[in-house]
């Protein structure tokens, strides 16, 4: 199987690689730079659906691949608190498209203001700033700081991954009303 990956950021790569390869063996991934086609902040959880779903298809148009990934981290809010989650999106050959969230974590509303503000970009350039570190999207991300280590951003990416996977698992495919084997 080849896995069209639709970015070059290192936390994202090895979590879409950890999940495939938790379920699938003889696996190539190839990370290609793919668009996004929303801001580089993408706010609401249509916007991040939709930024995942586009790298997915731009990954797998520059790539011959069995399926391409688009992995989008984003800001939702419910109420007066600002979440951040990462969506994942497979499409394959055959057009089918699946999708999964990682577990999403609160983001204090300071960090959210400032990007409102037009002070930043995006999430990644405020952390950076507030912790003295640099590219840490490209580390173990927010998520990591926050933590102290115990979830990294390539986590988010792998569960995801995992539950954009799930109805393309031979053992789902009745549940979801998937007739063949390759989906």
């Amino acid at each position: 199987m080849i896995v069209a990956i639709g970015s070059m950021n290192k936390s994202k790569i090895e979590g879409v690689k950890e999940a495939y390869l938790r379920f699938f063996t003889n696996v190539e991934f190839i990370p290609v730079k793919a668009l996004s086609n929303v801001p580089s902040q993408p706010f609401g959880l249509d916007m991040v659906f939709k930024g995942a779903l586009n790298r997915a298809v731009n990954a797998i148009r520059i790539v011959n691949a069995d399926h391409g990934v688009g992995v989008e981290a984003g800001i939702y809010s419910i109420s007066d608190r600002w979440f951040d989650v990462q969506v994942t999106a497979i499409i394959d050959r055959d057009g089918l498209i699946t999708y999964g969230l990682s577990p999403s974590f609160e983001v204090p509303s300071f960090i959210v203001e400032k990007i409102v503000k037009g002070e930043a970009d995006e999430l990644e350039a405020i952390v950076d700033e507030i912790y003295g570190v640099r590219n840490i999207g490209e580390e173990g991300g927010f998520i990591s700081l926050l933590t102290g280590n115990a979830v990294l951003r390539r986590d988010l990416t792998y569960y995801s991954t995992i539950m954009a996977l799930t109805p393309r698992l031979e053992v789902n495919l009745k549940l979801y009303n998937r007739n063949s084997k390759t989906h």
